[in-house]
């Protein structure tokens, strides 16, 4: 029942039967166990990190440990024994076909001849004239030699195992005006093999204006204007005098250009020198550039424009032989990407998220895809909504550009560019503040949504759901701008905020569903990057964590919602409810805002309400339709002159009275998590571990789904950027229709909970007024349509005190994928808790469909099961059915553990009344405890035995009368429905 992934490179291995003779074990009896003597008979001075008698049988994890080692790994590649090992071995797929696998079992002949096929194909890659990128199990192994570049003094590049050295991209334009074309520097790393030439390398490629290090201290804003075409001059391209090869500028390469300290940051730069480590290892080239205006670069930093997209690309055009680059800023000497096998794959967060992006709409040969985690489509979004700004201070633009201008950070080369460079920030600022929020030609170059038509390479978008510093509306803008291109996308979402699922600065990663996001984005980029046929552009178009239990992922087969639901304002009283700006006349701030909307209506907002009568899963944005006119504030100026005056909204979940539910909230950016394993989260090839994290959910009475913002002078803004470019002139009292849209979500809303549509003025943090103004909405025109999903396509439970090395993890992860047996609390299966009486015949209503109970007829005589709790239904039907009879003829007792026995004899009885076979029998007998089994279960216990569904506690005892644990019973109930029930 192991995870069973079809593998090109052991299936070939497979079919050729190669079994070295230093490995071959003979015995004729597959079931008998390996022992140390056979294992290492051919190899025995191989260092090992465990080691045994002769005599002694071998467990499973120390055979894997030794096939590894025989293979050619070396120990530093290895790590820690046994963790690492086992998750090496689960990585190449090694045990997959052994059923039930555990790795502290004994290892039997026929585990060890699963084994081996693996590690024959590793020992021939290791052992290969040549070193190339094995892939196994449908990703790339770490079978490459690691040496870290985070050193700021000694580093040789002719004693490392991966290679690091700049080259300078020569770009398009000459946006610093000094008669130059550009040259953007990028930082390249990749295995020795790839430059000595053993094959040619796919390139992970990470596009960060952060990298090279950000500033610090007040923008130096310029006293005149700067025109903007000026960026686009094109002098003539610089003429190669020589060329230079890889070897030659990797020997003069220095650490302190790539390591070194920004006392700005108080940290050392490159800030993702390290980030990208896991995929070196596994014979990826990596390549970082900063791009324009960043420390080591020419020209300005200009915060998004095409300008950057466009130097970033000309990096692409290097790496697939397009472009030139040279080897330092002035010889003009060039370098080939000779080691470049021509595909480029992108990932990363935040600006890396959006460049990457930008990039795909330009259509640039050789990105072969985009994994953009929290990522820009439209940079106008990050900062506006429907005509209004989202921040306090309009102008953002500019103040970005400054944190990242790395070449600040070089006095000599900053001086060069001083006094102009202030001159463009004050530009963009004026820029920004003359459209107030509008869309405007600042906005249109930063727009990437616009040559959605360019796109060609497939995407894996990435993006937590609680995001509120790139909101979700990016992701779905990308998304939308896919389905124009017709080019495939998936959407992977998480409930966390601004967060990559592995994020190596904060030392951490969170599953999805059972599989680790760096094992995603290996077999995503072996797929499209090396050609590898392993199914993963078949995933789910979209795989969503639920909301209310961070342990369970849930697929859907599309993004669009299959229907709606509308919320209207029924549930109001008066026919016109009147918003006032005046918070502080209700004392409302930034810090009381949140519970003080989501209470009640108040004279700054209008609460809109409907029960919700089932289980409810919203999918997408939330068209909020509204008539309104304005009424203006005492003040200066007159609401024809006034603009950028916010109307929010948010939709909100509310428990019903005096309960809580569970929710992820942001503390910060981020949602709070606990640690399940320091150092779980492996990275292979010997490098340092990430801590394995889950997101915490946190008891609350509400939780606002999401919210939205509008100018009230934009009332024909709609849900494109672009449709915010013009203003009106509101008139007094006149009514105007707004659809404001709230950011997309895709939230489950348990029944009996109520959803309430709050309408509001501002939002603290992001607007404030000298001079208020009142919103009056006519209530019966409030419309809120709520896109529905309809039930997900599969379910993916996990729970932290279940491992895929426990020996009930299969059984486990059966009844719970087929919702049989559910968890005790999030993310907790407690399988070595006792397994109560409700449980079980809850379980077994489950497995008979749920099916409804007769109206009349049937007696209710048990005084401790309330026919109404959870298992009453499934306790009253299996009493109706013969399955199950009271401790008393007045009890039930449901909450008293379960015996073996007990559980064997209402299996039986299930299985008659279900009509299958239940002629087994076996002869118990030969256990020493068979007389202590009670006489109603003598016939159970023997049929059970006789059909595998119960076996022994050892070899001479079945312990009839001890208790049924859950873990033991998921097992049982997965070989009930495997074997009996057919």
């Amino acid at each position: 029942m192991k995870r069973n992934l079809t593998v090109l490179l052991l299936v070939l291995a497979l079919a050729l039967s190669l079994v070295s003779p230093a490995m071959a074990v003979e015995s004729e009896d597959t079931s008998a166990p390996v022992t140390w003597g056979e294992l290492t008979a051919d190899s025995p001075d191989l260092t090992l990190p465990v080691t045994g008698e002769p005599d002694q049988a071998v467990t499973n994890q120390e055979a894997v440990a030794y096939l590894l080692r025989w293979a050619g790994m070396e120990e530093s590649q290895l790590g820690t024994y046994p963790a690492d090992y086992n998750a090496m071995a689960d990585s190449m797929g090694m045990t997959n076909g052994i059923e039930n696998y555990s790795p502290t079992a004994t290892c039997t002949q026929a585990n060890l001849a699963v084994m081996q096929q693996s590690a024959q194909v590793l020992y021939d890659a290791l052992h290969s004239e040549t070193r190339e990128p094995l892939f196994m199990n449908g990703m790339a192994q770490p079978i490459f030699p690691f040496t870290t570049g985070a050193v700021e003094e000694g580093y040789d590049n002719a004693n490392s195992d991966i290679i690091r050295f700049f080259v300078y991209v020569e770009t398009d334009y000459d946006t610093d005006d000094d008669g130059k074309l550009d040259l953007v520097k990028a930082l390249v790393q990749l295995p020795r093999a790839a430059m000595e030439g053993d094959y040619q390398a796919a390139t992970i490629y990470e596009a960060r204006p952060y990298i090279t290090g950000c500033t610090s201290g007040d923008v130096p804003y310029g006293e005149e204007g700067y025109d903007i075409s000026k960026l686009y001059s094109q002098p003539e391209a610089r003429t190669p005098v020589g060329e230079a090869t890889t070897e030659e500028v990797a020997a003069e390469a220095d650490s302190s250009e790539w390591y070194y300290y920004n006392p700005h940051e108080d940290m050392y730069d490159y800030e993702d020198l390290t980030w990208y480590d896991y995929y070196l290892v596994r014979g990826y080239a990596v390549v970082e550039c900063g791009g324009l205006g960043t420390r080591g670069s020419d020209g300005f930093e200009t915060c998004g424009t095409d300008l950057e997209i466009d130097a970033f690309k000309c990096v692409i055009e290097w790496l697939t032989g397009d472009r030139v680059a040279y080897t330092d800023k002035t010889s003009n000497i060039a370098i080939e990407a000779d080691w470049s096998n021509g595909k480029v794959g992108m990932t990363g967060r935040s600006y890396a998220g959006t460049t990457q992006f930008g990039l795909a709409t330009t259509g640039v040969k050789g990105l072969e895809t985009i994994v953009p985690v929290a990522g820009i489509a439209s940079w106008y979004e990050y900062t506006n909504s429907q005509g209004i700004s989202t921040r306090s201070n309009t102008a953002y633009s500019d103040s970005l550009a400054w944190m990242c201008s790395g070449r600040y950070l070089d006095p000599e080369d900053w001086a060069t560019i001083e006094e102009k460079y202030g001159n463009y920030l004050n530009q963009i600022r004026n820029d920004q503040w003359e459209s107030n929020g509008d869309y405007s030609d600042h906005w249109v170059s930063r727009d990437y949504t616009l040559n959605a038509e360019n796109i060609q390479c497939p995407a894996l978008i990435v993006h937590g759901l609680n995001d509120y510093n790139v909101r979700t509306k990016e992701f779905d803008l990308m998304y939308q701008a896919y389905e124009k291109a017709g080019v495939p996308a998936k959407l992977l979402l998480h409930q966390d905020g601004h967060l990559t699922p592995t994020y190596p600065s904060g030392g951490l990663s969170f599953l999805i569903g059972e599989t680790s996001y760096d094992a995603i984005l290996n077999q995503w980029f072996s797929h499209y990057l090396y050609g590898l046929d392993n199914g993963v552009e078949n995933m789910a178009a979209v795989t969503a964590q639920s909301n209310t239990n961070t342990m369970e992922w849930n697929t859907y087969d599309s993004w669009k919602a299959e229907s709606a639901m509308t919320l209207t304002g029924a549930s109001a009283t008066e026919e016109t409810a009147s918003i006032s700006s005046d918070y502080a006349a209700i004392g409302v701030d930034r810090s009381n805002w949140q519970d003080t909307f989501t209470a009640s209506s108040t004279a700054s907002s209008a609460m809109y309400t409907m029960d919700v009568t089932q289980d409810t899963t919203i999918k997408g944005s939330v068209a909020v339709n509204f008539s309104a006119s304005t009424l203006n504030g005492e003040g200066e100026k007159a609401l024809a002159d006034r603009d950028g005056l916010m109307v929010s909204a948010m939709l909100v979940d509310i428990a019903p009275e005096g309960t809580t539910f569970p929710a992820c909230n942001t503390s910060g950016a981020y949602v709070p998590k606990t640690t399940l394993a320091e150092g779980g989260a492996w990275q292979g090839g010997g490098l340092e571990n990430l801590d394995l994290v889950k997101l915490n959910t946190t008891d609350v009475s509400y939780k606002i789904i999401t919210r939205g913002w509008m100018d009230l002078c934009n009332p024909d803004a709609g849900y494109d950027s672009a449709s915010a470019a013009n203003g009106i002139s509101l008139v007094e009292g006149q009514s105007y229709d707004y659809t404001l849209y709230l950011q997309p979500n895709l939230y489950e809303v348990p029944a009996g909970h109520t959803l309430a549509l709050v309408i509001y003025a501002y939002e603290p943090g992001m607007a404030s007024y000298d001079q208020n103004y009142t919103i009056q909405v006519d209530n019966a025109s409030v419309a809120a349509q709520i896109p529905v999903s309809d039930a997900p396509t599969s379910t993916i439970r996990t729970y932290s005190d279940v491992a895929s090395t426990d020996w009930f993890y299969d059984g486990v992860k059966y009844v719970s994928d087929r919702e049989i047996m559910t968890g005790m609390d999030e993310g907790i299966f407690a399988p070595q808790s006792n397994t109560t009486r409700a449980q079980l015949v809850t379980m077994l209503y489950r497995l008979a469909g749920s099916p409804d109970l007769p109206e009349e007829g049937l007696d209710y005589p048990f005084s401790d099961v309330d026919a109404s709790s959870w298992y009453g239904p499934a306790v009253y039907w299996a009493r109706a059915n013969g399955i199950v009879t009271g401790t008393s003829d007045t009890t039930f007792t449901p909450d008293r553990p379960v015996t073996r026995q007990e559980m064997a004899a209402i299996l039986h009885r299930y299985a008659e009344f279900a009509g299958y076979d239940v002629s087994a029998s076996a002869d118990l007998s030969g256990y020493t405890d068979a007389g202590d089994i009670a006489g109603y279960a003598q016939t159970a216990m023997a049929w059970a035995n006789g059909t595998g569904l119960v076996t022994g506690t050892s070899d001479t005892t079945l312990s009839p009368t001890g208790s049924a644990v859950r873990g033991q019973v998921a097992t049982i109930l997965m070989r009930f429905l495997e074997h009996v029930a057919v």
